[in-house]
Order: structure tokens, then sequence, then C-alpha cells
């Protein structure tokens, strides 16, 4: 009743017109309030699509950038194995054009032997022979058999195995703080020689008679050593070996290899060719 009193007191007061416009009023802000949450939600929605869809495109991308790791690993093992692979195909070549170059020279020297052997039967015959002569003929004639035999033999040996330069003193080195870089050196006292140091303090020596040689430091604990480093002597704190032959004996070792390893020690070719050539313009070797 109250409410019907107070409609009937406003329409009597002439408000009635502006009570319903109000009311309509805000109807259409409610109206607008909804439509505004409505686009809000659906918004929301989209942006949480969107949001998904990103995931899944880093997901995407962290996968290829693991792939891409891997396969960068794989061709840098492949690399480094190929590199390996032509080191040893260089050398091989090396090893055996030194083992067919002893063969043959095996070969004449039992030739050679075979040759003295006989002269030395026939001498022996000739001598058995004429051993009712006089003593004084008896030693003209085996002094003109014995001698043409030792000479020719002397001569021959002489040629086929040439005796190699050794080291009649204990030439010391000039002990260098650069490493893994190959250096001219030039004592007063001694031929020029070029070395390199690496980083457990030991050497590789070339000299004048182009031989290479391996100074092991002495600090440095070693077991088995490999069969073609001769051992010398021992000099300064270094056990002094000479690499007879396989790897690190030849020049073409050094120049077509970034670094060879000789007894479980790396050793770096740097500067090696241009040392070399200066070495030999000393040595008189060109």
């Amino acid at each position: 009743m109250q409410l019907i009193s107070h409609a009937y007191n406003e329409i009597l007061c002439g408000n009635g017109n502006k009570h319903c416009e109000l009311i309509h009023i805000n109807h259409d802000k409610i109206l607008l309030a909804k439509k505004y949450a409505q686009k809000l939600k659906q918004e929301l929605e989209l942006q949480q699509i969107k949001n998904v869809e990103l995931e899944k495109q880093v997901l995407e991308l962290r996968k290829k950038l693991d792939h891409q790791s891997s396969e960068n690993k794989r061709l840098t093992e492949t690399l480094e194995s190929e590199q390996r692979k032509n080191i040893v195909s260089t050398v091989i070549p090396y090893e055996n054009k030194m083992r067919k170059k002893r063969y043959r020279i095996i070969k004449y020297g039992l030739f050679i032997s075979s040759v003295a052997f006989n002269i030395g039967l026939a001498v022996a015959a000739i001598t058995l022979l004429n051993s009712n002569d006089t003593e004084s003929v008896i030693s003209k004639r085996e002094n003109r058999l014995i001698e043409p035999p030792v000479v020719a033999q002397k001569v021959v040996s002489e040629e086929l195995i040439p005796p190699k330069q050794e080291l009649t003193t204990h030439r010391p080195i000039e002990l260098t703080q650069v490493v893994g870089e190959w250096s001219l050196f030039q004592p007063i006292d001694q031929s020029p020689y070029i070395a390199i140091r690496n980083q457990t303090g030991s050497y590789i020596v070339q000299r004048c008679d182009l031989h290479f040689y391996y100074y092991a430091n002495m600090t440095q604990q070693r077991t088995s050593l490999p069969a073609n480093l001769r051992f010398m002597h021992q000099q300064q704190n270094f056990l002094v070996y000479n690499i007879a032959y396989g790897i690190g004996a030849e020049r073409d070792h050094w120049v077509n290899s970034q670094s060879i390893k000789i007894n479980r020690e790396y050793f770096s070719n740097r500067s090696f060719l241009d040392s070399n050539e200066v070495l030999q313009q000393y040595c008189g070797r060109k």
C-alpha cells in the first residue's frame, strides 16, 4: 500500500514520466554491462588459445634446437675421425716404404755374404792344394787371394748400409718458455737446430742431420714406450730418444699434420715449415 501511495503521489506531483525514464536508463546500462562482460570473456578465451599455441611453438623450437645441437656434435665427431684417418693414411705409406727399403738392404747383404763365403771356400781349397809349396809362396798367394774379398765386402757394406751420424757428445738444448711453436736456436758452441716445447715440458728437436729427437721430461711419470723410440742418453732433466721410424720421424709428417702424438704427448706443427727451411739453409742443405 505504501508503494502504491508513493507512486500515486509521484504522479500527482508530475514525476511519473521521469521515474519511467530512470528505469529504462538503468535497464540499458545493465544490458551494456552484460555485453561488455561477454566481450571480455571472449577476448580472454582467445588470449588463452593464443597462449597455448605459443607454448606449442616454443616446445617445437626447443626440440629443433636440441636436434641441431646433436647433429652438430655428430658432425664434429665425424670430422675429427676423418682427420685422424687422413693422418694415418699419410703415415702408413712412409712406413711401408721404409720396410721395403730395409728388406732390400737385408737381401743384398745376404747375397754379398754368400758370395764372400764362396770366395773364402775357394781360397781355402786353393791353399790346401798348394800346401806343399814353400811358406813364402803360400804367404804371397794367400795375401793375393784373401785381400780382394775383404776389400770388396767392405766397400759393398758401406754402399748398402751407410752408417748413421751418431752424437759423439751430449749437446744440451736451450730451454724456452714458448709453448706449441717451432723455433730456431743458434748456440755458439754447436750447430743450429729447431725445437718445440709442449705443455708438459718435453721437446722435439731436429738438428742438421735432419733426424728428429724426443726429449722426454723426467718429471713426468711414464710406463712403456713405443718401439720406434730408441734411447740415446740422459741429458739435463731429459731422457733423449731418437725417433727411428713411424709417426714423427719424417719431415712430411710434421708438414701435413696439425699436431703429432709422441708417447702420449701432443706436439704442434705451428711454424715448423718456416723453421725447417731456415735450418736447411743454415746447415747447407737445400
